[in-house]
């Protein structure tokens, strides 16, 4: 199939295949009178690329997913031990984002009337509390 095809069949636009391509992520094609020429093939490794991109895999941990382990190294191994990874990378996303909304949270029942104020209230706080960042008391 040619390059407009296999953009309409994964819902991605020809540059972005190109840029696979040049990227090591799906493998050049044949050519046919100077085009590109797609196999079914390289739809379904868009289709991958795609899913691990929506769960959250950068371009180079993709890579590494497809080209990154010994060829005797199963999908399944693959995936279990970047999505260990991944996994451990969220989790710690998600404890930061808790602890950012505590902060904001604290930060709506601030009674100071002026910026100084605040800043002298904070700077006090980190000085008590440095473990708690930014974390303060309402004053």
């Amino acid at each position: 199939m040619k390059i407009g095809e296999l953009a309409r069949r994964s819902n991605l636009k020809p540059s972005a295949i190109r840029f696979y391509e040049k990227a090591g992520l799906l493998s050049a094609p044949a050519r046919k009178n100077g085009r590109r020429v797609y196999s079914s093939e390289a739809a379904e490794r868009l289709n991958l690329i795609g899913f691990a991109k929506e769960t959250g895999f950068s371009l180079p941990e993709i890579k590494l997913l497809l080209h990154g382990f010994p060829a005797s190294t199963t999908a399944g191994d693959r995936w279990r031990k970047l999505a260990t990874a991944k996994i451990a990378q969220l989790e710690s996303s998600i404890a930061k984002a808790h602890a950012m909304e505590g902060m904001l949270r604290s930060m709506m029942k601030c009674r100071c009337v002026t910026i100084e104020q605040c800043a002298r209230g904070l700077a006090n706080c980190m000085k008590a509390h440095p473990a708690r960042g930014a974390k303060r008391r309402s004053s």
